[in-house]
């Protein structure tokens, strides 16, 4: 086990596999800025997935216990499959997980990746409806297909999270259809406060329908009971009385979880962040691709995490700002 310098274990790694997403959605890559001239990553600087497997074995002394796979969207990358299966087996990770726009999650794919060893899925819709679908996410928006993937998730794994990025005046209207949505079906439902990450999605504090907003809506239409929370849980979950359906809320904004903040971010060329809204990397892919370093890849690694001591959520709670840092890495570069 490693700790930083608050005290927080390293045990949670997500990684982004691309940079590229087929969908545009506003709190992410707004397709004013993320258009054709905008300039992804080349093929030959992703890391590949032997790479991402050797990364994953390295830190699993260090404490690693989970990985969740990202982007953009992890499912343009093809036969992503192996890699699941390298890292259960080879790197032997307890969990992996996905996080996808399920708009590729066809059932041949789950069941693929059920196969490889896949522990569970996330997919990401943020409106019952497909006209505030579109508002959301105005490219290649395909709200019956993304529907089906939850359907198929439900039906191979048993259960699935859904989550739902809300946006003061754009979807806040369709919380209470999402939940009536999925009010019979083994779904955890989360909440996510719009977050300031990155430059590009003009983001303010104006905009943020908190999650006690949230909770107090859902509240005036149904039964609330309050489920235990894990000690590294992003998010606080509560059952809905006479329903499978569970919601979750994740609230970065108005009640940070710096403190017990356990993931690192590596981005789809090699780039470990410390911090969902950090502007500074580390070069993680030049010890894969035998560059001179004046370290191990251990004892850089050692030195990166014994000198963490990230708490940006934290910080703009007390200081009552809307923003404390510039230049913050955008959200599909390393997966959110």
């Amino acid at each position: 086990m490693i700790k930083d310098k608050l005290n927080r274990q390293f045990e949670y790694l997500r990684i982004s596999v691309t940079d590229k997403c087929n969908f545009r959605c506003t709190y992410c890559m707004p397709k004013e800025i993320f258009d054709s001239k905008h300039q992804f990553l080349k093929k030959n600087e992703l890391l590949t997935y032997e790479e991402i497997i050797e990364v994953a074995k390295t830190l699993k002394p260090f404490g690693l216990k989970k990985i969740r796979l990202t982007g953009g969207e992890p499912l343009l990358r093809k036969n992503i499959e192996y890699l699941v299966e390298g890292l259960k087996k080879d790197a032997l990770i307890d969990k992996v997980m996905i996080t996808s726009n399920g708009s590729l999650l066809t059932k041949e794919k789950l069941i693929a990746l059920q196969k490889s060893g896949l522990d569970s899925v996330t997919i990401s819709l943020d409106a019952s409806s497909q006209k505030v679908a579109n508002i959301m996410n105005p490219v290649n928006n395909n709200y019956i297909l993304v529907s089906e993937a939850i359907d198929n998730v439900i039906s191979i794994f048993d259960s699935v999270k859904v989550n739902m990025v809300v946006i003061k005046g754009v979807n806040d209207k369709e919380i209470i259809p999402m939940v009536e949505k999925f009010l019979g079906k083994s779904v955890e439902l989360r909440f996510i406060e719009y977050m300031d990450v990155g430059e590009s999605n003009n983001w303010s504090l104006s905009n943020v329908f908190s999650s006690k907003e949230t909770k107090d809506l859902v509240g005036k239409y149904f039964s609330l009971k309050k489920l235990p929370d894990l000690i590294d849980s992003t998010s606080e979950k509560w059952s809905i009385d006479n329903y499978a359906l569970n919601i979750a809320f994740i609230s970065s904004i108005s009640k940070p979880f710096c403190s017990e903040c356990n993931r690192g971010r590596l981005s789809a060329n090699g780039n470990f962040y410390t911090c969902l809204f950090s502007d500074k990397p580390y070069n993680f892919s030049s010890y894969f691709r035998n560059e001179k370093n004046n370290l191990s890849f251990n004892d850089y690694f050692i030195k990166v995490w014994s000198n963490r001591n990230d708490q940006y959520s934290q910080l703009r709670v007390i200081n009552k700002i809307d923003k404390s840092k510039k230049n913050k890495v955008e959200m599909s570069y390393i997966g959110g």
